[in-house]
């Protein structure tokens, strides 16, 4: 045995180190085999801990999002069966409109009755939306809906962001809508039918500019009955008349009015002085001018656009002889109107008020048929129609005609014979009197009562828009001058009482007892007429549905007359009022019943196809209406739009439900987000014409997404949304403010439960599209419960392979260190016993 150190026991050494590593691998397989666990500490295997760990919080998280995932779908079974019932309740509503509909059986009070079970419903349909929800979280009241709109301040283009609770998934915040014009549409009217070869039109339109012509009007001549002939642009004013009523040097216009846009005001005054007709056209034109320059922040006024320029001149010629007509340039609807007041010393002596476009204006034969005028044929507020033509039916046509009224007094002389309307009963040999109230008995005319000079007529009128007036008039056979004296309110003959009941001026002269300046005493727009059967009858000025003009005549004896009388004279109606008016449809759609000179919009048969909206065009319907069919030939604006650089959507004027896809979201960047635009018929974007790209316009629209969130992954944003409109019944329908929700329905009517089916048809819809966000986030929660179990389940498995331990591996390790353990420790008392011995050789 060799031994070549003493001091320091190598072999011992040795195995006491190879002794103290066994020990640990020994200690270290024991705390595997009792934890089960490779990796116990981070020095087992730091790359392994640190994935494990990983993994393991993976798996967490994915176990918790399976909760979130089963407790979504319960909160879903909750608001999927309050809208069930919210089907339910809807269902009923319609059941009963359909009943209440039926007017031929059901009565007033049976739609009553109908309608008391249709609040209940309506009730109960809010009660619903009111109170649903999940812990704290109210499901249906709008709570968790999107809303997107445009920017408060921006101009407004002609679109409208779709309310509806799928219309939208953007994310809160802004977003930017460019929409540049492709191609200039065209929407024209042509005649369907032909007379003789010539095209006319059924509708009554012409083919010029839309125009508008004033009520008031001009004329040169005497005040009273005859008002002369139509005024030109050259006629004086102070030498003419101003509505019947006659205009003096100091007198003023003063007047106020809307451009042809219907809603920018302008006013002015105008001194008359020695002015002629046409300088108070010029003076009206320059306050136009005025606003159309303020409206646009214009320096220039040659800068204001053609296609806007409101004009004015003095028709000379024709229907519309002596009154100012408003026209535009441009090929659409034109809304210009004012209203003329003459002014003497302050107070207002007449006025006329509005425009018209209907014709039917005035009974005097230089006034007579107005200034219909309508519109050009290619003057169409924008057609929601596709390309193509379409079938405008006009039929049920209507003729104007004016509203009428008569006493039933009949004048008559001393003999019974009808009164000659010119016979004057003052001078020598005048015998002849009026006498009233008389009778034929056995063919003698007998009784009455004679008036004498100082007898009055009362004049109690009632205007056509249902103001009344009253004035007072004598009769004087004593005053040779008293017929042809205007404004004394006398008269000796027929005819003078008829001028004087129709001279239009409100400045009375102190001389006429009781009447104060400034305050109506005759009719301003209706004139009275003697009749060949000896009454007063009354006439509107022009043709109109809406008039109340009607009359009253008190008569009383004077001091003079030995014998009292007092009775009344109330006026019978011989002819309603009419404006010229026909029935019109498109396409097979709704009928709307029009007057002449009314703007009207006509819709197209609802398309059956989801989404699609009724289309639908407006126009101005002209006079001379009758009945046949004309064609309407339309090709859409086109335009293409994008939402933050999304895909470009090419789309057409009066489109609804248009969707633009986010460009911030899709693809790499997560889910695909959009927008759902309705366009209005007309869209304010209009196309270069020098050839250089558009730009377009941009929009600004903001979002406020409160969807409801469900967290369905194990770490950030793994998520969807699903959003839930208000479903209260004041929602539900066509729109919150739109008159026309489920809380508006109202079936005592037979037009009331007509539309009352079509807001429920659209309620319905609302909800079943609600119903279907939930049921298909239902089905994917069902889907990812069973996709996160999986995923769970193999993560777990990875996680296992790097963490547990391996027994056999283990085990085997462990026995082999147990017999290494032993061997060491009998090579280490063999060593310190070497070491023992040689130290006993030397002692």
């Amino acid at each position: 045995m060799s031994i070549s150190r003493v001091v320091n026991n190598i072999s011992a050494l040795n195995a006491s180190r190879n002794l103290d590593k066994t020990g640990k691998s020994i200690q270290k397989s024991i705390e595997q085999l009792s934890s089960g666990l490779r990796i116990n500490r981070a020095s087992d295997d730091v790359a392994g801990l640190n994935v494990a760990n990983r993994l393991r919080t993976q798996i967490q998280g994915l176990d918790q999002a399976t909760t979130n995932a089963s407790d979504g779908i319960n909160l879903i079974n909750v608001a999927e069966g309050a809208l069930d019932e919210t089907t339910t309740r809807l269902n009923r509503i319609r059941t009963l409109a359909v009943q209440a509909a039926n007017t031929a059986v059901t009565d007033g009070k049976a739609r009553q009755a109908i309608q008391d079970e249709i609040f209940q419903n309506v009730d109960e349909i809010s009660r619903i939306a009111r109170t649903t929800n999940y812990g704290n979280n109210y499901l249906l009241n709008g709570d968790f809906g999107i809303k997107t709109g445009t920017i408060a301040g921006q101009e407004d283009i002609g679109m409208n962001v779709d309310a509806s609770p799928v219309a939208s998934t953007l994310k809160s915040g802004k977003s930017y809508l460019n929409i540049v014009k492709t191609f200039d549409g065209t929407a024209q009217i042509v005649a369907g039918d032909s007379v003789g070869g010539t095209q006319v039109l059924n509708t009554g339109i012409r083919n010029q500019d839309d125009m508008a012509v004033s009520m008031g009007y001009f004329t040169t001549g005497n005040a009273g009955i005859n008002w002369g002939t139509a005024a030109v642009s050259t006629d004086q004013l102070d030498a003419g008349l101003f509505n019947g009523v006659s205009i003096q040097t100091t007198d003023m216009f003063v007047f106020e009015g809307v451009l042809s846009d219907g809603v920018t005001k302008f006013n002015g005054s105008f001194s008359v002085s020695s002015n002629d007709l046409g300088a108070l056209a010029v003076a009206i034109g320059k306050a136009i001018e005025d606003a159309e320059v303020a409206l646009f922040g214009l320096e220039d006024p040659a800068d204001v656009a053609e296609s806007f320029q409101t004009n004015v001149s003095v028709a000379g010629t024709g229907n519309n002889a002596g009154r100012l007509v408003f026209s535009s340039n441009g090929e659409y609807i034109n809304q210009a109107s004012i209203n003329i007041s003459l002014l003497r010393d302050g107070d207002i002596v007449t006025r006329s008020n509005g425009v018209t476009r209907s014709g039917q204006l005035g009974i005097e034969s230089a006034l007579t048929g107005g200034g219909q005028i309508g519109n050009t044929v290619t003057a169409i507020t924008g057609s929601t129609f596709g390309a193509g033509e379409f079938k405008i039916e006009v039929y049920d046509v209507q003729a104007a005609q004016q509203r009428k009224v008569e006493s039933t007094i009949t004048f008559r002389n001393a003999t019974g014979a009808i009164l000659d309307r010119t016979l004057s009963m003052t001078g020598a040999g005048k015998t002849s009197s009026i006498v009233l109230n008389g009778s034929f008995v056995e063919g003698n005319y007998t009784g009455g009562v004679s008036l004498t000079t100082g007898d009055t007529i009362t004049l109690r009128g009632v205007n056509s828009d249902g103001t009344t007036f009253m004035g007072v008039y004598s009769y004087d056979r004593s005053d040779a001058a008293a017929d042809t004296t205007f404004n004394d309110f006398k008269f000796n003959s027929m005819s003078g009482l008829v001028n004087e009941l129709n001279y239009r001026t409100r400045s009375y002269g102190s001389s006429v007892s009781g009447i104060d300046s400034g305050v109506q005493s005759r009719f301003e727009d209706a004139i009275f007429t003697f009749t060949a059967n000896g009454s007063l009858m009354l006439i509107d000025d022009k043709a109109q549905s809406n008039s109340k003009s009607s009359f009253t005549l008190t008569f009383e004896n004077g001091s003079s007359n030995t014998n009292d009388f007092t009775f009344q004279d109330d006026a019978n109606l011989i002819q309603e009022g009419f404006a010229e008016q026909a029935t019109f449809r498109i396409n097979g759609g709704d009928e709307v019943r029009a007057e002449a000179g009314q703007v009207i919009t006509l819709q197209g048969a609802k398309s059956t196809i989801e989404g699609v909206a009724q289309p639908e065009m407006t126009f101005r319907v002209g006079s001379g209406l009758t009945a046949g069919v004309d064609v309407m030939k339309n090709t859409p604006d086109q335009f293409v739009g994008s939402l933050n650089n999304g895909t470009k959507v090419t789309f057409a004027a009066g489109d609804q439900d248009v969707v633009f896809l986010d460009g911030n979201s899709g693809g790499s960047k997560g889910v695909s987000r959009f927008v759902t635009i309705d366009f209005d018929s007309m869209i304010d974007v209009t196309a270069r014409t020098d050839g250089l790209p558009d730009a377009g316009r941009t929009v600004i629209l903001s979002t406020n997404n409160r969807s409801l969130n469900f967290h369905v992954g194990a770490f950030a944003d793994q998520n969807f949304q699903a959003a839930i409109g208000n479903m209260s019944a004041d929602s539900l329908g066509f729109g919150a403010g739109s008159g026309r929700t489920v809380n508006d329905i109202d079936v005592t009517s037979l037009e009331g439960a007509n539309d009352a089916i079509r807001i429920i048809d659209e309620a319905l819809s609302q909800v079943d599209k609600t119903r279907s966000i939930l049921g298909s986030a239902t089905n994917r929660l069902e889907a990812t419960i069973s996709n996160l179990s999986v995923s769970s389940e193999n993560f777990t498995a990875s996680e296992s392979r790097i963490r547990d331990a391996d027994l056999a591996k283990v085990t085997s390790r462990y026995t082999k260190d147990q017999v290494l353990m032993q061997a060491g420790i009998s090579v280490l008392a063999q060593a310190n016993f070497q070491s023992q011995g040689f130290l006993s050789l030397i002692g």
